[in-house]
């Protein structure tokens, strides 16, 4: 055939392959990536449904706002003690109750629940306050303090409990509450603090327990017990009920627990719990820049014109020789060196760790660790008589 019989298009197309077409618009993502979508989303709120009930119902109390705690402080401003009061911030309830405590008091104790059932019958003719905290660390005593450490309420004399942990265990957040009344507190004292830094690691600390699921348990458990409203408080006339009452001036009394409680777990305390417990463990341990913490704080109370008196309340025979065979930095270090502190910033130190030193036996425990209120008082008055190691 001639060329001049092909047309012109089909020489372009032979020239340049064949004709181009236009790609349809790019369509909008698959029903498939919309649906993974959803799926992880849905995912994404089971896994944070505990988490929310765990927030809702808050057993421990660690993001509730403490309106109960208030009312709590009322009440014992009262007169009133308080009954089933140990599922509640006992450092919010301080915090509240201390603007009505008497304008200055004469005596303030200070420490964990093994200061807790200190009787006011031990200063006799004093005015007394106890505001030891159940699990009270060291960053519970500052913060606690504060409270008090103004012009005109002031204490007198400051009684103040050391465990051989109240130095190196942390792990409580228990202090967020009075959080400014600490940071107060360490600055006056001249102890490093950084409170942005130490709220964020407690509100960290909260948020992780939070979301554990043994917290998810205890709150299943409490809900169906106690539903939406935690253990219920109340007024009581009653010293001694069937569960710890706290009186007006901050001691606590015990429920009524059979003389040989200690004696009976006391042992089995020390054969199987001790070596696992946490507290007992890593006794020189400190924060970075709080080696000399506690000698700060009371040289700052003693600049104060504030008498000092440091109290080691001992444990169970079965429990304290568990505990002097544990590995690491012995409890008789940890004693013999608040004793040496002692000395060196002119407080007095009370009792010991060790129970045959201050004559007390496991029938004088409700368990094992908490000293019954008479011993406890004895053990004080007979420092007061010059009678203590």
């Amino acid at each position: 055939m001639p060329s001049s019989s092909i047309s012109s298009s089909e020489r372009v197309g032979a020239s340049y392959g064949p004709p181009l077409t236009l790609s349809p618009p790019a369509e909008a993502p698959s029903r498939g990536a919309w649906a993974l979508l959803a799926r992880a989303a849905a995912l994404l709120l089971v896994a944070a449904l505990p988490v929310a009930f765990s927030a809702w119902i808050d057993p421990a109390r660690l993001v509730t706002p403490r309106h109960s705690e208030r009312e709590i402080a009322r009440t014992l401003a009262s007169g009133a003690n308080v009954t089933d009061f140990v599922n509640y911030d006992d450092r919010a309830i301080e915090k509240f109750l201390a603007p009505r405590r008497p304008a200055r008091i004469d005596v303030l104790a200070l420490g964990s629940s093994r200061m807790q059932p200190m009787p006011a019958s031990a200063f006799p003719h004093a005015t007394f306050v106890n505001a030891a905290m159940q699990g009270g660390m060291l960053d519970d005593v500052f913060a606690i303090y504060g409270l008090y450490d103004h012009a005109g309420r002031r204490p007198r004399h400051v009684v103040m409990t050391v465990d051989p942990w109240t130095e190196s265990y942390d792990a409580t957040p228990g202090w967020m509450t009075i959080a400014d009344e600490r940071t107060m507190v360490l600055r006056r004292s001249g102890i490093p603090v950084s409170p942005t830094r130490d709220r964020l690691v407690l509100l960290w600390r909260a948020m992780r327990t939070l979301a554990t699921p043994e917290y998810f348990r205890l709150s299943v458990y409490s809900f169906r017990r106690y539903g939406t409203h935690n253990v219920p408080w109340r007024a009581t006339k009653l010293a001694q009920n069937a569960e710890k009452t706290k009186l007006p001036d901050g001691t606590v009394v015990w429920s009524d627990l059979p003389a040989d409680n200690a004696e009976r777990v006391a042992p089995q305390f020390a054969a199987q719990w001790l070596p696992t417990d946490s507290r007992f463990r890593n006794l020189d341990r400190r924060a970075p820049g709080r080696r000399d913490a506690l000698e700060r704080f009371v040289r700052y109370l003693t600049s104060e014109g504030v008498t000092v008196t440091l109290v080691l309340v001992p444990f169970p025979i079965e429990v304290y020789d568990a505990f002097r065979r544990q590995p690491g930095y012995p409890v008789t270090a940890v004693e013999r060196d608040l004793r040496a502190m002692s000395k060196r910033v002119g407080s007095e130190i009370v009792g010991s760790y060790d129970p045959r030193a201050v004559g007390v036996t496991t029938r004088d425990f409700f368990d094992e660790d908490h000293l019954r209120p008479d011993a406890l008082a004895r053990m004080v008055a007979r420092s007061a008589r010059g009678e203590s190691r």
